[in-house]
């Protein structure tokens, strides 16, 4: 089982610095990705020992420009126990984030931007109902 990952877009102190506090409790590795590296695949960022580096060489290469415009969480090597007793903090905490993904097969190759547009879309249908 790889480690628990989650990453963190488009969110301000002291929002972020609680969920931080969150994740070191629960031994989740928090990563911070930039507002302007949402181009940068989801599957590199959970997967790299130094996901700072990984965003920097998509700096140099020219693919970190995606905009992220709203507080989202990406979720990776979560088990049930684990999703569920850190859904319920996050609940207790206030700590209400609306963009919320779980990494699949299929979406690691995303990159946050795509991820942010598609949880738009799913979180818009939702309400239509």
């Amino acid at each position: 089982m790889e480690s628990p990952v989650l990453l963190i877009y488009h969110m301000q102190q002291p929002r972020q610095a609680a969920l931080k506090a969150v994740c070191a409790a629960m031994k989740i590795r928090p990563v911070t990705v930039g507002d302007g590296d949402g181009r940068v695949p989801v599957g590199l960022l959970t997967r790299s020992e130094n996901p700072v580096r990984v965003i920097r060489e998509a700096e140099r290469r020219g693919f970190h420009e995606g905009m992220i415009d709203e507080e989202m969480i990406i979720m990776a090597g979560f088990d049930d126990a684990l999703l569920t007793s850190f859904l319920s903090t996050l609940r207790e905490q206030g700590l209400v984030i609306a963009l919320k993904a779980i990494e699949t097969d299929e979406n690691r190759y995303w990159n946050g931007e795509m991820l942010q547009e598609e949880l738009k879309k799913e979180r818009a249908s939702f309400r239509k109902r």
